[in-house]
């Protein structure tokens, strides 16, 4: 818990750790997901690369509720939607991440990095119009591009959880 303070307090977001169950006592005390900056709220981080554009931050929404942006996520921007789904019209570049509470759709290619299920949603899933991911993951559970069958690559997919492991297969 000290540790994860500790790089909350220096600006560094902590947005998984590998082999901590959420039913181990004191996970909770570990700082939460993205140190629970959003407190449930959605939060676009901007990017930090110099002359690149900025996410713009989304409007607030009801917990639970859908959050929904029609434009592409360039790299190094960051959507962030603790409350519920996210919908992106658009694609979303390698270097740029979606994280969300519950699922994510995405109506175009995935390049960057989709984290769904962030607050304990076991049913949550991945659904992308063409996959190119560096990184899919539901709740702790993640898969890199190395890790995915190429045969998916460029395809349809949707990813979900079976047990502890990930499972993906094309929509086609």
């Amino acid at each position: 818990a000290g540790l994860i303070g500790a790089m909350a307090e220096r600006g560094i977001r902590v947005i998984g750790t590998e082999g901590a169950h959420p039913s181990w006592r004191d996970v909770a005390k570990w700082g939460g997901p993205i140190g629970s900056a959003g407190k449930g709220k959605p939060v676009a981080v901007p990017d930090e690369h110099p002359g690149a554009a900025a996410a713009a931050a989304p409007p607030a929404a009801a917990e639970g509720a859908s959050l929904v942006l029609a434009h592409a996520i360039r790299s190094g921007q960051s959507v962030v939607h603790e409350a519920g789904d996210v919908t992106i019209i658009g694609s979303v570049a390698s270097g740029a991440e979606i994280v969300a509470g519950g699922s994510i759709h995405i109506y175009g290619a995935l390049r960057g990095r989709a984290v769904a299920g962030l607050g304990g949603q076991r049913r949550a899933r991945i659904f992308c119009s063409r996959l190119h991911a560096e990184l899919l993951a539901i709740e702790g559970v993640y898969k890199t591009a190395d890790d995915m069958d190429q045969t998916l690559h460029g395809r349809a997919v949707q990813a979900w959880l079976d047990g502890e492991h990930m499972q993906i297969a094309a929509m086609d």
